[in-house]
């Protein structure tokens, strides 16, 4: 038994979300407020939290639907809804989707199940509709009776409830609750009605089949100095002894030499307290009591296990191997160790409640271990360090299965921000929250889920290749307004200056800059395309002489040459040709709904002397110095800048044509390896004076406004 799936609708921005769950591990990243905690809480309170909704849970955008349905109900002479009809499609709901073996039959009895997948939706709905009705037209009427019996009108007041939403945010919870049915299995990826013949006796029919436990993100460590501890481990290490291996729930034979050294230690501990509190007790008899018939006073004690876990040192970290009195207590450790421990205990104890473990072993329903173990944790990235962040992701599931049966299944499902968590699991565990703008179809921001299972398709080598760059880079593509794919280390170096500086709203944003070269960024084009993330590829021209990608120094019009670089090739331009790309307006640079934009050197004019030209370049390099052709000429260094504007000095003087003037430059910065770089890192010390190459500048400016229009269209009001 497994979740295959969960659809969520109606849920705060989620309005319509399928996602598939992993067999092990299935982890949540996305962008902020793509919508990846609307999801955990969905799940939290739909299996568990059945009683927590509260009126902001429903989706804003339905919210006029509730009102026009209030609206009927305030007329005079309304019919009485007689069912749920109306709110079917407002009312937030979570479709499960459960595979189970045939074997497993008797473990839902209360189910009309005929075997394959077991669908349940659990819905958000009107306990009793007359009732909210008859209810909500009393206090509607009455209050607009009392607007109307007030005399002074110079200063109206409105009163509660001003319509169904109103009352409904202020009494949901007594006039709604989770109601569950059966699905069709035979339609299993349709959006199915609610069929309320299907209704099923339990309001969550899962509860016994399912066990549900969760961590949230916010787990309330503090520092060494505040005396607000929300949650320490002392508290979660006593809560686990309590139910696991307190000798006084049940006594077992390895416990009798625990309770006699107890009972000596008891005994020692009674006589010190009797001879401590002798003087004070003596006190307290000169002064008249205990009298003739007033019991007296006696002081012992009864030593347990458990008193040893209830004071805030109990738990402590040794700083010697050797010296056992070098210790500190728990919250003199590290935030990120006390998260980390605290996360793993708690898996453990998950585990081991699941299987009545130690001395629950005679709890209530002991004999009855769930099919089926679902852990939502949310975000546990907090104070972790790097690695230990990378740690925690690959061995939780391991944690939470060691010692189970192979009929104990387990499922693990991560909410993250962090691109280390993210690179450490396979795409095929990844759940990709996508924010979807506004639009005039939908008022307000929603989201969309994608799974990257089949991103590569039959692609294994590629899919390879993107999984381990990935892995070896800090890379945190999936958590990016946009991203950025730049040709080498130069532009690595240089882009982000560029948009620190010229571009505000690029600035604000969350952007990822990936170098990976103009023979690779291509490969990322499928995870790119599901992303739908705004792309800009910033590559070179890299002009070639044939098919065979003869290379040649500099591009030249007219002259049969094509493109090498198989970032232009292969993101969608169609023709090759240097003269069909030189021309090639920046409209037909865009790709994928205009989410993509490839941008690449362009002819620019320049003047040597008086001599205006057209400059062609192939590099980014080549294009900079263009672009800062006086600025250049200035500067005062030494290296390959000083290399470059000799060969522009020289060739002023020359007087020399635009094929030559460019070939020179080429040789002056491509004259010894490593040059480039060496060119790109002297030219950070004159950032101020350098001006954008003409096509990142046009990239940047498509990326800004591709950005702008999504911020607009988030705001757009109901």
């Amino acid at each position: 038994m497994r979740i295959a799936s969960i659809r969520i609708m109606n849920f705060r921005k989620l309005k319509n979300v399928w996602i598939e769950i992993n067999e092990t591990t299935t982890l949540f990243v996305g962008a902020n407020n793509s919508g990846k905690t609307s999801a955990m809480d969905a799940m939290q309170k739909f299996f568990v939290k059945n009683d927590d909704f509260i009126f902001n849970d429903l989706t804003v955008t339905d919210r006029n639907l509730i009102n026009k349905t209030g609206e009927t109900w305030e007329q005079d002479e309304p019919q009485k809804p007689s069912d749920l009809t109306d709110w079917v499609n407002i009312a937030p709901t979570m479709d499960v989707w459960l595979d189970i073996d045939n074997d497993e039959f008797h473990y839902i009895p209360s189910l009309d199940w005929a075997g394959g997948k077991l669908g349940v939706r659990l819905s958000y709905l009107p306990k009793d509709i007359g009732k909210l009705f008859d209810d909500y037209r009393a206090v509607y009427k009455q209050a607009r009776s009392t607007e109307n019996n007030d005399k002074d009108k110079s200063t109206p007041v409105k009163l509660y409830p001003l319509n169904l939403c109103d009352f409904i945010e202020k009494n949901i919870s007594k006039y709604f609750g989770v109601k569950a049915f059966v699905l069709d299995p035979t339609k299993v990826n349709d959006i199915q009605s609610t069929d309320f013949a299907n209704e099923c006796e339990d309001k969550n029919p899962l509860s016994k089949l399912i066990k549900i436990d969760t961590i949230g993100a916010q787990r309330g460590f503090t520092d060494a100095d505040s005396s607000n501890d929300v949650v320490s481990l002392s508290r979660q290490f006593k809560t686990y002894y309590n139910k696991h291996l307190d000798i006084d729930k049940v006594t077992l034979p390895e416990d009798l030499e625990v309770l006699k050294v107890l009972e000596k230690a008891t005994e020692g501990f009674n006589k010190t307290l009797k001879e401590k509190f002798a003087d004070s007790l003596e006190e307290l008899r000169m002064l008249g009591y205990p009298g003739i018939t007033d019991p007296r006073i006696s002081i012992k004690s009864k030593i347990k296990e458990s008193t040893a876990l209830e004071h805030d040192s109990n738990v402590q970290y040794a700083l010697s191997d050797e010296d056992d009195s070098f210790r500190l207590p728990e919250k003199y450790n590290g935030l990120g160790y006390q998260n980390l421990i605290s996360i793993v205990f708690k898996l453990i104890s998950f585990r081991d409640d699941r299987l009545h473990k130690g001395k629950a072993s005679g709890d209530v329903d002991s004999d009855r271990v769930a099919r089926l173990h679902l852990v939502l944790l949310e975000e546990p990235e907090a104070h972790l360090h790097i690695q230990v962040q990378q740690v925690l992701i690959k061995k939780a599931f391991g944690v939470l299965t060691k010692g189970l049966e192979p009929w104990q299944k387990t499922q693990l499902v991560v909410s993250t921000h962090s691109s280390h968590i993210a690179k450490e699991v396979e795409f095929s565990q990844i759940r990709y929250f996508k924010r979807a703008v506004a639009d005039n179809n939908v008022k307000t921001p929603t989201a969309e889920v994608i799974n990257l299972t089949d991103t590569f398709g039959e692609d294994q080598q590629t899919e390879k290749f993107v999984q381990r760059y990935i892995n070896v880079t800090h890379c945190d593509l999936f958590f990016a307004d946009a991203i950025i794919f730049v040709e080498g280390t130069s532009e690595n170096v240089l882009v982000p200056y560029f948009i620190q500086n010229n571009y505000n709203e690029l600035d604000s944003r969350y952007i990822t800059i990936l170098p990976v070269g103009g023979s690779h960024s291509h490969k990322f084009r499928r995870l790119v395309e599901r992303l739908c993330v705004p792309t800009l590829i910033i590559t070179d021209i890299d002009s070639a002489a044939d098919t065979r990608y003869r290379e040649t120094k500099t591009p030249k019009r007219e002259a049969n040459l094509i493109t090498r670089n198989a970032s232009i090739r292969e993101w969608g331009i169609q023709d090759n040709s240097l003269d069909y790309l030189f021309d090639l307006d920046s409209s037909n640079k865009m790709f994928q709904n205009n989410t993509i934009y490839v941008a690449y050197q362009t002819p620019m004019q320049i003047s040597i002397g008086k001599n205006p030209i057209e400059a062609l370049a192939a590099t980014f390099e080549e294009t900079l110095i263009y672009a800062n052709m006086d600025e250049i000429c200035v500067l005062d260094f030494d290296g390959i800048v000083k290399d470059v504007k000799d060969a522009v000095s020289k060739m002023i003087t020359k007087n020399s044509n635009a094929e030559s003037f460019c070939e020179e430059i080429y040789g002056a910065i491509y004259s010894s390896s490593g040059r480039k770089v060496s060119f790109a890192l002297e030219l950070m010390h004159e950032l101020e004076q350098i001006k954008i190459p003409p096509y990142i500048a046009e990239g940047l400016d498509w990326l800004q406004g591709k950005l702008c229009l999504a911020h607009d269209a988030s705001h757009i009001e109901v």
